[in-house]
């Protein structure tokens, strides 16, 4: 038998037991696939000057992936464990259309808000498909993700959990691909939904946002940057300050204020501009700078500690 056909026999074999209904039978299955995988990975980058296996077919591929994405859901935790660990693998080495249908499963199951019990496998499974395709797959990839987490965030409110997820995941994404097209063309959505979520009532999620807006600043353009950086101030002005003084001087700005955004959390809103000030506060005007100072005096007034 030629080693194309042995090698698609093996890996017939090991899908069916994929299937199994032993979980240490299926445990075996997917490390030894994951073993094969990683072979034909290897195989795959120096194919041209040393054939030593032959490449995985299109339609054995979108068995595996299949296989893979069933066993994320699967009632041992071991077998969803090396399950996530195939997955980083397989993702390296399939093409670019079954990534983007992967990518769009593993967002709808972190979507789900009633896949609760495994809400971190299928997360943990989008995060490696982020960090580990190949770049030149990120735009096609961010198409099919950055839409479906800004609504998850808009649509989410009362799901911590997803909340959560959803500005992990996006950090992730705009780390890497926030320069790309299809995740320049979202800058300002994903800015104004992160900024809401700087009022929410779970400190975590605030956190989460503030995140995903440092990361952001890095890629925004000067206009978004400056509004941003502006909204931040202005939210700042009508916070809360220290003592009775800082308090004075908050309600003197709410009294002259227009601004018709929520109010965001006090930490929340200093901490973000602390991160968006170490990120990127090279780019800041001169006028924002001169913001700052009596920003830190507010927040920090002697005669108020005495």
């Amino acid at each position: 038998m030629s080693s194309s056909g042995s090698n698609a026999v093996t890996l017939n074999a090991l899908l069916k037991k994929t299937e199994h209904y032993d979980k240490d039978e299926r445990y075996m299955a997917i490390s030894d696939l994951c073993e094969a995988l990683k072979r034909h990975a290897a195989s795959s980058t120096s194919y041209s000057s040393s054939p030593s296996l032959p490449l995985i077919d299109a339609s054995t591929e979108r068995r595996i992936c299949t296989a893979v994405l069933s066993l994320l859901d699967d009632s041992s935790n071991d077998v969803q464990t090396v399950a996530v660990k195939t997955l980083g693998v397989l993702l390296t080495t399939v093409q670019e259309e079954l990534v983007a249908e992967i990518a769009d499963k593993l967002c709808t199951l972190v979507l789900d808000s009633t896949k609760s019990d495994l809400h971190d496998v299928y997360a943990i499974g989008l995060t490696t498909l982020i960090t580990k395709i190949p770049l030149h797959m990120g735009d096609v990839v961010s198409h099919r993700l950055v839409g479906r987490l800004i609504d998850g965030i808009r649509l989410s409110s009362n799901s911590s959990f997803i909340l959560v997820s959803c500005f992990e995941l996006m950090t992730h994404l705009v780390s890497r691909f926030g320069t790309m097209p299809n995740v320049k063309r979202q800058h300002d959505a994903i800015l104004q939904i992160s900024l809401l979520q700087l009022s929410s009532t779970e400190t975590v999620v605030r956190k989460r946002a503030g995140s995903t807006i440092g990361v952001m600043s890095r890629v925004l353009s000067d206009a978004l940057l400056h509004q941003l950086v502006d909204r931040l101030l202005r939210q700042i002005d009508l916070a809360e300050g220290v003592g009775k003084s800082g308090k004075r001087r908050a309600r003197a700005a709410r009294a002259n204020s227009t601004t018709t955004d929520p109010i965001a959390d006090t930490r929340a809103i200093l901490r973000t501009m602390c991160t968006v000030s170490g990120e990127v506060g090279h780019r800041l005007t001169q006028s924002q700078i001169d913001c700052i100072i009596p920003i830190f005096l507010r927040f920090c007034d002697v005669e108020d500690a005495m």
